[in-house]
């Protein structure tokens, strides 16, 4: 299968961007577990309030929320880039299927205006003429 640079390219960065978007959604899963951890622990210190009504335990509480705050804007943060990557990732592969179709097209193009000019070369002798090497198509 004759490939080009640039369809091989692109698959190569549509592969590459998808495993980045992989390893996004670990992370902010990870990060997502990590902040349902903290919010369970939040409970918990909601409920040693609600015993002891003691003021360490609201101060311990609302640190807690803080910190699941911060956990949360970050698991956002690579949601963010697990999106970009898949959109990334979409979007090369599209450019290489229409990448490798301009081949198919250019192929084709070749394969006519080749099989054309040879039948023309057969029925009429060519000149003696110096012949120009770099000829435009009209089909092109």
């Amino acid at each position: 299968m004759g490939t080009t640079r640039s369809v091989m390219t692109a698959l190569c960065i549509s592969l590459l961007t998808a495993g980045g978007a992989a390893y996004c959604y670990v992370r902010a899963d990870a990060l997502q577990v990590q902040g349902q951890w903290l919010m369970e622990r939040g409970t918990a210190q909601a409920e040693d309030y609600a015993e002891r009504l003691d003021g360490t335990a609201a101060d311990a509480q609302l640190k807690t929320f803080a910190e699941r705050r911060a956990v949360l804007e970050k698991a956002h943060v690579w949601q963010r880039g697990m999106l970009l990557g898949v959109l990334a990732s979409a979007l090369a592969a599209v450019c290489a299927y229409l990448l490798f179709l301009l081949k198919r097209l250019n192929d084709q193009l070749l394969d006519a205006t080749g099989s054309h000019a040879d039948a023309h070369a057969e029925r009429e002798p060519a000149p003696s003429e110096h012949v120009q090497a770099l000829a435009p198509s009209p089909l092109r």
